[in-house]
């Protein structure tokens, strides 16, 4: 895959310089600097910001990047969407701009699964799959959501749990061995999903288990970001923002 986000997390954005003088006039930040951390290894990353290609890392180990301060769709002090992707050696310099999403009214959130391998637990158990019904009503079993079947036996063993029904309840060993899958983000809305449990050939080995989501839209980003003030004896902003209508 040429771009991927997998494995990207705790995105920072923060102004190289924020001057002002001691009467509160307020000079805006002529760079920010962003950092990441993630696990994609062998792989240079890119910077987005408002939609925009910022710039891309120097090295595959790079996880800071230095941008030019954009201005949101308000202005300069209105929100800016910040976006970390990771690409391939060949496509450092290509913008894929385009083709992501970015934030809108109509993006979901992302849904993580828990489940416990239960008693019906087969020696022949090799992976699971995750469905959902697009918001039909009805799982589509055609086509699961992990791009990759799910291991029942990361490096060879169960993740094996212990009385996990609580105290003097629930199945020991393999039986409790429990697993988490997290979706990629899912479009805003009610949804049936399902886990399939299936042996090395794919053949189900027992009935899917199926649960009832909601998915919630993305909260929108605070507005209107601002300096109140500032005291150059302490060297100390004031700064101020609207909150979030979502949160």
């Amino acid at each position: 895959m040429a771009r991927s986000t997998e494995g990207i997390t705790r995105v920072r954005v923060r102004p190289l310089a924020l001057d002002v003088s001691g009467a509160g006039a307020v000079a805006l930040p002529g760079a920010l600097e962003v950092t990441w951390d993630s696990t994609q290894a062998g792989c240079w990353h890119q910077v987005y910001a408002g939609g925009r290609l910022a710039g891309a890392t120097a090295r595959p180990e790079d996880r800071r990047l230095a941008i030019a301060a954009p201005a949101g769709r308000e202005g300069p002090t209105g929100p800016v969407l910040i976006e970390v992707i990771a690409v391939d050696a060949a496509d450092r310099a290509t913008d894929f701009g385009e083709e992501l999403g970015g934030f809108g009214e109509g993006d979901g959130s992302r849904v993580r699964l828990m489940w416990q391998a239960g008693p019906y637990l087969d020696p022949n158990l090799d992976s699971f799959n995750v469905y959902a019904d697009g918001g039909s009503g009805t799982v589509d079993y055609e086509t699961p959501l992990n791009e990759a079947p799910i291991p029942a036996r990361p490096e060879g063993a169960a993740p094996w749990g212990y009385g996990a029904g609580g105290f003097g309840v629930g199945s020991y060993g393999a039986c409790a061995a429990r697993y988490e899958w997290t979706a990629d983000p899912l479009a805003p809305g009610s949804l049936r999903m399902a886990v399939v449990a299936v042996d090395a050939s794919g053949n189900r080995l027992a009935t899917a288990a199926e649960i009832g989501v909601e998915v919630r839209p993305l909260p929108r980003p605070p507005e209107r970001f601002r300096v109140l003030g500032y005291d150059s004896e302490n060297r100390k902003a004031t700064l101020a923002w609207d909150a979030s209508l979502d949160v």
